[in-house]
């Protein structure tokens, strides 16, 4: 699976398709924390989600790293610039289990090493077991759990904080 896989920035053009996928990614573990009162609102609200992941793939793209197969977007991570805090990490859902998202965060995390950091940071949903799962086995650790406004989603959701001891490995 991850011998074909290439690593790339990403493409101002492309900020609409990376932001369906990080929709798409979100809303296969996320979803149920959206309580609309109707259907109608709720599909406002998911509409409303994945033009925020769209505009911030815009915004964003210049430190937006893409892994792609035979020209199909598998993922993406990003981290903010000047700074060890990975935002985002996201995988098509057909794609995940399969490497893409650890070839991804140790592309970013490099990119936050040879920036001169020698930690990186990173925050997820408390209730994302999976997220919080995949990033232990990846060696970050809890250092903070509380609650924060998210802005793209318009409430207070409860937050963990993970953090990384970065080390020099030899290739």
């Amino acid at each position: 699976m991850l011998d074909d896989l290439t690593l790339r920035r990403a493409s101002i053009a492309e900020a609409d398709k990376l932001g369906r996928l990080a929709f798409a990614s979100w809303d296969s573990s996320m979803r149920h924390i959206i309580n609309p009162e109707s259907d109608d609102a709720l599909a406002a609200e998911r509409a409303a989600l994945e033009l925020s992941f769209q505009l911030f793939c815009i915004n964003a793209s210049p430190a937006i790293t893409v892994a792609e197969k035979d020209g199909a977007l598998l993922g993406w991570g990003a981290r903010e610039p000047m700074s060890a805090y990975i935002s985002d990490l996201w995988v098509a859902p057909g794609h995940q289990r399969q490497g893409v998202g650890r070839t991804l965060l140790h592309a970013v995390e490099q990119d936050i090493f040879r920036a001169g950091y020698d930690v990186s940071v990173l925050e997820t949903h408390a209730e994302n077991g999976g997220a919080i799962r995949f990033y232990a086995r990846e060696g970050y650790g809890i250092i903070w759990r509380g609650v924060k406004f998210s802005r793209m989603l318009g409430q207070r959701i409860e937050k963990v904080r993970m953090e990384k001891q970065l080390v020099v490995t030899a290739h």
